[in-house]
């Protein structure tokens, strides 16, 4: 009998104890993909998937730990080192033992341990400090300092005092810094004089202004570059690459990127990073296949079962084909954005083409995921493919029918330009129409019509009101980031209904999104990727509503 994890999504815990039973639970978890163990221990929990935090490989945690033990504030700032989240790791680890947490931490990189150990203890050298405590010519500050650091718990390990920041991860942290000192004394050595060297900074500076870094936040700037690198040959945009493309779309003129023949630095740096891993696997692919291994292939097809049972449990979604790699037949009916029916037919003419653009689709995704915010929130990532796809579909159309159009293209055009354009410039081009003519329209009609209305009012509290929502707004418009003015619009619930502030809002994201007065039809019934302004008629419907309402 064909046992499976379940047929009706169970609670984490049920799903945990269902795969704990699981015969080869070891080199199964081991073989997963660390994005797919991610999710499974997400949807578990982390503080009950210790057993499976005690199986995975070194690889697969450095994999994991790249994504979950960094945080962004919002779409666009570079992300952060999460201590905190370290810390509740470190905690997980240590229920497989603090000999298995220790052997972890010594294989992991050294760069990241030390940082992790650093934003939760200080390292002082205790001789230094002896020296320091004996001084009669010491400061004010530093005998403050110095009674400050008798209150903190601390231990010393050799010529080091190490000395809780916080409470909370101390236990946990002095327990794998002992058993580091007995089975990894080197690695602890080494980590220890770099965070002494850190602290050490750290209490001379503490509470002073100075311009340059120190050395935590130099040591955390290049474990987040060397991040930044594994995640980009794996597909990913750095925050701050994405917001810069972007940004860089919006500022420049739209003739220039219509007509330019030359890839933006941000694209080009991605693809050859891109590429470089591509080949990198490719050689390990190769030597893979030459060492021959059937037992491999026999455990694949469990891994394979194994993941089925898993998107029965919901969790993972099913495997399914994005919109643009839909392998329909060419439709007659223009239901399809001109885009996605252009690339379908792409494949047949050239696939090698096909395939480059797919790879440009996924790259500009992942820049929305990355750096734009949508609707008050970050892009889901079908949300993120089907935002691409739109404003690619707006750039298309405006290199093959210019402005004003004066004709509709076909699908055979689009092919043929598709065939020789990439994505990129198509999502550029598209990008700035997006920008100048929904999003700055929109602000700049609705900062004329807030003056206008606050010059009319009678009532002095109500027209200062107004008058300043309009001159923040314009003040935003000027920063080339009217979306900032979206949140204040709820204030204006006294002046325009509750639907028109709602259109309004939509309209001024970072992403505009077609209102769901222009678009119509309700919420359940209307297509996933229908609010995505993607043709040059949604364009212009938007600035009939905008102007509209402004003549209202």
């Amino acid at each position: 009998m064909t046992r499976t994890l379940s047929t009706s999504s169970p609670r984490p815990q049920h799903l945990l104890t269902r795969i704990l039973d699981e015969p080869e639970l070891v080199s199964i978890v081991q073989s997963l993909e660390a994005p797919v163990l991610s999710k499974l221990i997400d949807h578990i929990g982390l503080e009950d998937a210790g057993e499976l935090v005690a199986l995975a490989t070194t690889e697969q945690l450095e994999k994991i730990f790249d994504e979950d033990l960094w945080r962004s504030e919002r779409p666009g700032k570079d992300e952060t080192f999460d201590a905190e989240r370290f810390a509740l790791w470190l905690q997980v680890m240590m229920e497989a033992g603090v000999e298995f947490a220790a052997r972890k931490l010594a294989e992991l990189d050294e760069d990241l341990v030390t940082l992790a150990i650093c934003k939760h203890v200080l390292v002082i050298d205790i001789d230094a400090l002896a020296e320091r405590m004996s001084d009669s010519r010491r400061s004010a500050d530093e005998d403050l300092t110095d009674k400050a650091l008798e209150s903190c718990l601390y231990e010393e390990f050799g010529e080091y005092q190490i000395i809780a920041k916080d409470h909370h991860s101390w236990d946990a942290i002095i327990a794998v810094l002992v058993e580091l000192d007995r089975n990894h004394h080197d690695f602890l050595t080494r980590m220890l004089e770099r965070c002494c060297y850190i602290s050490t900074e750290y209490i001379e500076d503490n509470g002073g202004l100075y311009d340059v870094l120190t050395s935590e936040e130099m040591l955390e700037s290049d474990v987040a570059a060397e991040r930044e690198e594994r995640r980009e040959q794996e597909g990913y945009v750095a925050p701050s690459s994405a917001a810069s493309f972007l940004n860089l779309a919006r500022i420049t003129p739209l003739e220039e990127l219509r007509t330019s023949e030359t890839v933006d630095p941000i694209t080009r740096s991605y693809f050859r990073s891109f590429e470089r891993a591509a080949g990198d696997g490719s050689k390990k692919g190769t030597q893979a296949l030459s060492q021959g291994a059937p037992a491999q292939r026999v455990q694949s097809e469990k891994v394979v079962r194994f993941l089925q049972e898993l998107r029965e449990a919901e969790v993972l979604e099913e495997p399914g084909q994005q919109p643009l790699l839909a392998a329909g037949e060419r439709q007659e009916a223009r239901a399809e954005p001109l885009l996605k029916l252009a690339v379908v037919a792409l494949r047949d003419r050239n696939p090698d083409v096909h395939v480059e653009r797919l790879r440009e689709l996924s790259y500009l995704a992942n820049v929305l995921l990355s750096g734009c915010g949508f609707g008050g929130r970050g892009f889901r990532p079908l949300e993120a493919a089907d935002a691409a796809m739109a404003v690619c579909n707006l750039g298309l159309e405006r290199l093959l029918n210019g402005e004003p159009a004066t004709s509709e293209a076909t699908v055979e055009q689009a092919e043929e330009l598709l065939e020789r354009q990439g994505l990129v410039k198509l999502f550029q081009v598209g990008w700035s129409i997006l920008h100048h003519d929904v999003l700055l329209f929109t602000a700049r009609s609705l900062q004329e019509m807030l003056t206008r209305m606050a010059a009319g009012l009678r009532e002095p509290r109500r027209a200062k009101e107004l008058a300043w929502t309009a001159a923040t707004l314009r003040a935003d418009i000027n920063a080339g980031k009217p979306w900032q003015s979206r949140g204040r619009l709820d204030g204006l619930g006294s002046t325009l209904d509750r639907a028109t502030i709602l259109a309004l809002k939509a309209l001024l994201s970072e992403y505009p999104l077609l209102p769901r007065a222009i678009v119509g039809g309700s919420k359940g019934t209307e297509r996933r990727d229908a609010r995505f302004i993607s043709t040059a008629k949604h364009v212009q419907a938007v600035r009939e509503f905008v102007q509209e309402l402004g003549a209202g």
